[in-house]
């Protein structure tokens, strides 16, 4: 049960995370925030996995394919989620990229995409689930139509399109990270290795922005107002996460994370920063209800041993069977 447990500590660090980037974001030039954030988690964790005994970073670019998708997944969800903060209140956007996690695995097992084995929803998680989805409609449409505190039409719906991205993009790379770690990969060597992307990405873009933004992003006063809270905030958030990613199916680790934002709206109302209409506080915290029943619904299901893989499975005695039936060998 260590693995919820490490998810539950990042689901709580992340509800500060989003406050302060927001606020970040909105005070400094998006991709200067994006290069000093990630570069800050890249290089503390770099060091840990050069050091480490069993020199997992070996692993991480042995299966270079899945080395590259967690990249570009990882940086599309990132740079997603960060420009939603800039157009949607942050418990709004946690709640649409927390809530999507679980959703995109099912859909995925539907269309028959396997990554990893994600693991499979009981009857009353399911429920939960199309509920929560039900809740993410109604605030996509109280942000479109203008009844949230944010602004409405078109910039709301760019805002719900970002995290829309990120949400499913963040999914599919845990996915990914989760089949680097089944390899042998520790957590620090994916950490180490999964925002290259956003990295790469951040620096075309700065080199191609204005001036501003560069001098922005070399400057020491940018690095010593970001780079400590990008350590606390998200280096080690992070460096928690992947490990109960290691140590939890994928579908557990989506459905604890769905629990975001009841940390982050408990965080906003005490520090007095919550900004939400009437219909889009309904919306989240009818959101955060079920997200807490079906958190509790995947660790009674996880420690009764009902949570099984989300994917068709195929048997080694049913691929036997089916080889001798076509008479061809049978492969492992």
């Amino acid at each position: 049960m260590s693995g919820p447990a490490f998810i539950l500590a990042f689901v709580i660090l992340s509800a500060f995370r989003d406050v302060f980037f927001a606020d970040a974001l909105r005070a400094a030039p998006f991709f200067t925030v994006a290069l000093i954030a990630f570069a800050t988690c890249t290089l503390a964790f770099l060091l840990v996995a050069l050091i480490e005994r069993e020199r997992t970073l070996r692993v991480v670019f042995a299966d270079l394919r899945t080395f590259l998708l967690m990249n570009l997944f990882t940086a599309g969800a990132w740079l997603s989620y960060f420009q939603s903060l800039r157009h949607l209140e942050p418990a709004v956007a946690n709640v649409l990229h927390a809530g999507l996690g679980p959703l995109t695995i099912v859909m995925m097992s539907a269309i028959g995409w396997r990554i990893v084995d994600a693991g499979v929803l009981t009857p009353l998680e399911a429920i939960c689930q199309a509920a929560m989805g039900l809740c993410l409609v109604g605030l996509v449409a109280a942000a479109w139509l203008g009844l949230s505190a944010a602004t409405g039409g078109v910039t709301a719906l760019i805002g719900c399109g970002f995290v829309t991205v990120s949400g499913v993009a963040i999914t599919i790379a845990t996915l990914y990270a989760k089949r680097l770690h089944d390899a042998g990969a520790s957590a620090a060597a994916v950490v180490a290795t999964r925002f290259l992307g956003v990295l790469a990405a951040a620096a075309i873009a700065l080199s191609l922005g204005p001036d501003e933004a560069r001098h922005a992003a070399t400057a020491p006063a940018s690095w010593t107002a970001l780079a400590p809270a990008a350590f606390m905030l998200m280096a080690v958030p992070i460096y928690l996460n992947q490990i109960g990613v290691k140590r939890a199916s994928p579908l557990t680790v989506r459905v604890l994370q769905a629990l975001g934002p009841v940390f982050l709206i408990a965080l906003q109302t005490g520090v007095g920063g919550t900004k939400l209409s009437g219909y889009s506080l309904a919306g989240v915290c009818a959101y955060c209800a079920i997200a807490i029943l079906a958190a509790l619904a995947r660790m009674i299901s996880a420690r009764s041993g009902k949570a099984g893989t989300g994917f068709p499975k195929r048997t080694c005695a049913s691929a036997t069977s089916s080889a001798r039936a076509a008479k061809l060998p049978a492969r492992a």
